[in-house]
């Protein structure tokens, strides 16, 4: 019995080591802020930091690759990280990413601030803003070194030699491994962390991120901008359609959501709805395309005014497509309202003038025939017959004066 008794002891504390030592194990979350950082961006780092916090995660790894960011959205993200009471390791990464100059303030706020060999950091022409965050992450920064840079790029050597950053790291997976033993602050106080036996937990964004951080990108916003008008005008123009103003309003909707924080320029907005105006005009009265061509000129003007930042912006295929669809349809016109021209009248009374009729019944002087399958009185000196084939040569009100054709 003692036998048996010792053996399912042994079959089980074979079994649960595994178990303690999985248990056990601490919990890296890693979260990445790619594109243009905005609200939608600050409300899901929010999120991430809030679900570290409940999970008990050692650490959060942080990658930052962000093209643009709005100033307001920084600044939010950088109070965000200083209250986390787990700690953020920040990792400009993958190689070949230049942070604007307020993700560089995103980076320095940040428990650890890491870079990726061939990541470049965009200072502003003033470091004071970087000054008290590194401070408080114990960053022994010579200051001196960096103000030399400033206003300029950084490249990630520089960046630690002058010890703006911490270390280098060719990956989060390396990031994790230098980072044991090193010593990080958080909301929660200064700390020792122990990264070798932590499992790295990858961040999936929800479709509702997923959406708005489509949504928020600028050639994406601009395009829905303009579904939305041309969407609306259609609509007003053939009231009924339906189809147009609905995917004009949902088009405009979101066009708006996505444009809510982003650093508008007025005057390029405006010189758009004007562009805009004008090449719908076009539509409504006819100036051989003058009115429309200018309204590309206009809109496309106003395109690239749209954002009053170097950091967002639409791209320049995406404006010089959009004006080269908008010139090629006002181009088409001039050629078919040219082509109209020099057909001449087709209809009305100089297009009546020398067409041929049919005599629908016996007359001398006054009777009717037969014109484009109309029935008209008609005049004539000579005497016809019916089915007798005559040509047009005036009309008076609504009588015409025929001859009769030769055979």
């Amino acid at each position: 019995m003692k036998r048996l008794h010792a053996l399912v002891l042994l079959i089980f504390g074979l079994a649960l080591p595994p178990v303690a030592a999985a248990a056990s194990q601490g919990l890296a979350v890693m979260l990445s802020l790619d594109g243009r950082l905005d609200t939608a961006s600050v409300s899901h780092l929010r999120h991430e930091l809030a679900v570290a916090r409940d999970r008990d995660a050692v650490l959060v790894v942080l990658t930052l690759n962000a093209r643009g960011i709005v100033a307001e959205a920084a600044s939010q993200a950088i109070e965000a990280i200083l209250h986390s009471p787990v700690p953020v390791a920040c990792l400009a990464y993958p190689s070949g990413t230049r942070l604007a100059a307020d993700a560089t303030r995103l980076l320095s706020a940040c428990g650890v601030a890491a870079m990726a060999p061939g990541t470049r950091l965009d200072l502003a022409a003033s470091t004071q803003a970087l000054r008290p965050l590194a401070d408080r992450n114990g960053r022994m920064v010579d200051w001196q070194q960096i103000d030399v840079h400033a206003g300029k790029d950084l490249t990630a050597a520089e960046a630690q030699h002058a010890r703006l950053v911490d270390l280098l790291a060719t990956g989060p997976e390396a990031l994790l491994l230098a980072l044991d033993g090193h010593r990080v602050r958080s909301h929660a106080g200064w700390q020792v962390l122990h990264t070798d036996n932590l499992r790295l937990v990858h961040d999936n964004p929800g479709e509702k991120e997923g959406i708005m951080a489509w949504i928020s990108d600028p050639n994406v916003a601009f395009l829905l901008l303009l579904i939305g008008f041309y969407g609306i005008v259609f609509e007003l123009a053939g009231p009924g359609l339906i189809l147009p103003g609905t995917l004009g309003a949902v088009s405009l909707i979101l066009a708006l959501i996505a444009l809510q924080d982003m650093p508008i320029n007025y005057l390029g907005m405006g010189l758009m709805l004007v562009g805009i105006a004008m090449m719908v005009g076009e539509s409504f009265v006819a100036l051989f395309a003058v009115l429309g061509l200018a309204g590309v000129v206009v809109f496309t003007a106003g395109s690239l005014l749209m954002f009053d930042t170097h950091d967002i912006r639409v791209s320049l295929p995406m404006i010089g497509a959009t004006a080269a669809v908008s010139a090629g349809f006002f181009l088409w016109l001039i050629g078919r309202l040219l082509r109209l021209r020099r057909r001449g009248a087709v209809s009305g009374r100089e297009a009546m003038i020398g067409a041929r009729g049919v005599v629908a019944e016996d007359f001398a002087g006054t009777g009717h025939i037969h014109v484009n399958g109309e029935l008209w009185r008609a005049r004539c000196d000579a005497a016809l017959q019916r089915g007798q084939h005559v040509r047009i040569t005036a009309i008076d009100g609504l009588e015409l004066t025929v001859i009769p054709e030769e055979k």
